[in-house]
Formats: structure tokens, sequence, C-alpha cells
């Protein structure tokens, strides 16, 4: 399992992983609600997004894709 941190906050950011991989979080609206998406600068992971209900301090979230399946935690900091 991999953990993202990453700050709680609505803002887009850099996000940095416990396999010191590193991407951004960006921060959309759909229908007036966050959604957060995820992208890595390297193709270690695949991109994933959680919506607001799934953005929580330990929340982990299982990422299938069509070459492999990738479980993240995501870790709020300060």
């Amino acid at each position: 399992m991999t953990t993202v941190f990453v700050h709680n906050d609505d803002q887009t950011q850099a996000i940095h992983c416990s396999d010191g991989s590193q991407g951004v979080m960006q921060v959309n609206l759909k229908d007036s609600a966050p959604y957060y998406a995820f992208r890595f600068y390297s193709h270690v992971h695949p991109s994933f997004w959680v919506n607001q209900d799934q953005f929580h301090d330990g929340e982990d979230v299982v990422v299938k894709d069509i070459q492999s399946e990738d479980d993240f935690q995501l870790k709020f900091v300060k």
C-alpha cells in the first residue's frame, strides 16, 4: 500500500508518496461538489480521483487499471 501525503484543504497542491513518487492533486467541481484528482509525475501509479465523501484521513483507495491494481491510503499532513 502506498500512502499519499496531502493537505486537508480544497487547494490544488503537490503530493508526495511513501514510496518517493510525487504528483499533484487537483480540486475540481462537479455539480457544485468538489472531487480530488490525483496524478503522478512518473508512470509508477495510475491516476485516480475521489469525491468529497472519500476525502478523509486514513481513507483506503483501490485503483484498478488495465495493467495493475494499486492500493493507496490518504494521509493528511499539516
